[in-house]
């Protein structure tokens, strides 16, 4: 199969989706075609990485070793920082050091911090003590701070300089920072953030001009215990393209840029996700087996207790559920309409808190919102519901019996789904927080011992 017919991004775009499809035969396919994939590594190293990604950490581990040192580290910044380190565990620590010198600061990081704790160490003991120092720096803030996203490696130029001389340093900068030039910030003799300087404005000062007379101030600044969340805000409402970070003194340390923005936010809506089912924050599917099953396991012995206390709740119903056989049929449809029912609640106040749209002083309106949507619902549905109950037993009683416990479960569901992390969040707990879990069961509850209590009643 060649694949270099029709230019590099056409190969590049080839390559990728074959790897995913077939990886041992594309590994076989570059293994007999070295100069396509460095070719392909120069010409598009994102999509290396993709590749990388998608064969054995085996296969490209030994692909990786065989490119120049600078390439490979360009594709390792493009990689997922766990899929990198599967990859990197594959070789000596020495080898490893080499390649992580080459990438970016902050990327880096993040994959030593995704190592196993003994492969970390002997990865940090390997390298040089300039990037060592930089990358435990960095490895010191917590994860979901401005400075655990932060790159160190941005523009500064100090006040004093004229923008003649600003224009000279910029020039050097350029072959250093390359694509994290874009802003270039103004320090003091402190080393504090004064400014921040538009490159049109630089251009077209006057040569002798003090860059502290084209500078504006920086408006728009965070510090390194700034949450990621607050930080990608920021960048959002202010349409930046990176925003500096300064110390607890004020001075530049680094910068968070969009990129790095986005992927917080997409991380904090996973964490969402996750926790809403019971399932660690930081969980994915490189974590480690036990540690998974060590999260896991408190939630669902949490998930038999609720569903102990669910059969408890049905057992004095024995009796009308023998002499009614169709209520067995027909109860679980009551549990599942109010349990889809609350996790749309659920999902939209949970939503609106991650993206900072349900301030306390609205929560309450928000619950009372979603009450009045599953008040309306219910209606309907349990008309419908009850109907459908009417032709299946042929008595209009269970009809009844079915149409009051579906639209009652309706209205529970729909006050629980938006109560639920509303009261997490007031408690100060994760409002996502296994809130699903905690649903699950007012609506089991509601739904099975409301229907069998009103089948009780009036069968």
């Amino acid at each position: 199969m060649k694949l270099w017919v029709s230019g590099p991004r056409r190969v590049a775009e080839s390559l990728r989706d074959f790897a995913r499809r077939r990886p041992s035969e594309a590994a076989e396919h570059i293994d007999r075609d070295p100069a396509e994939w460095e070719a392909l590594v120069e010409e598009s190293p994102e999509t290396a990485a993709d590749v990388l990604e998608a064969i054995s950490e085996e296969t490209a581990a030994e692909l990786l070793v065989e490119l120049a040192t600078r390439d490979a580290g360009d594709v390792l910044d493009e990689m997922t920082p766990e899929s990198a380190a599967d990859v990197l565990e594959q070789l000596n620590p020495n080898a490893a050091a080499d390649l992580i010198e080459e990438m970016t600061t902050d990327q880096a990081a993040d994959l030593i911090e995704a190592l196993e704790e003994g492969e970390r160490e002997a990865v940090l003991a390997s390298l040089e003590p300039g990037p060592a120092a930089e990358i435990a720096a960095l490895l010191a803030y917590e994860k979901d701070s401005a400075g655990g996203i932060m790159t160190t490696e941005f523009a500064s130029l100090p006040v004093g300089l004229t923008s003649g001389e600003a224009i000279e340093s910029l020039r050097r900068l350029h072959e250093e920072l390359g694509s994290n030039l874009m802003y270039v910030y103004v320090t003091d003799y402190n080393q504090q953030l004064a400014g921040v300087v538009s490159f049109r404005d630089l251009v077209f000062a006057r040569p002798g001009t003090g860059l502290e007379d084209v500078m504006v101030p920086a408006l728009y600044s965070v510090t390194t215990d700034t949450d990621r969340e607050q930080v990608a805000e920021l960048i959002e409402r202010h349409n930046l393209l990176a925003l500096p970070v300064t110390d607890d003194r004020g001075r530049l340390v680094g910068m968070v840029k969009v990129g790095e923005a986005l992927r917080a936010i997409q991380e904090e809506a996973t964490e969402d996700i996750t926790q809403m089912v019971g399932v660690g924050a930081e969980e994915s599917v490189y974590t480690p087996i036990m540690r998974s099953v060590r999260r896991r396991l408190p939630w669902l012995l949490v998930n038999l207790g609720m569903g102990i206390l669910i059969a408890f709740a049905i057992t004095p119903f024995e009796q009308i559920i023998e002499e009614n056989g169709v209520l067995a049929i027909l109860m679980p449809m009551v549990a599942l309409l109010g349990g889809n029912s609350g996790a749309q609640s659920l999902a939209v106040i949970i939503r609106a808190m991650a993206l900072g749209d349900l301030p306390p002083g609205r929560a309450l309106r928000a619950v009372r919102r979603e009450f009045l949507v599953g008040v309306s619902n219910a209606g309907s549905l349990a008309i419908m519901a009850g109907l459908a109950a009417w032709l299946v037993s042929g008595t209009a009683r269970i009809g009844i019996v079915m149409g009051f416990a579906v639209g009652l479960n309706l209205i529970v569901a729909g006050f629980a789904g938006a109560g639920i992390p509303v009261l997490l969040r007031r408690l100060g707990l994760d409002p996502a927080l296994a809130s699903n879990i905690f649903l699950t069961l007012v609506t089991d509850l509601v739904g099975f011992g409301g229907f069998l209590l009103t089948a009780r009643l009036l069968l």
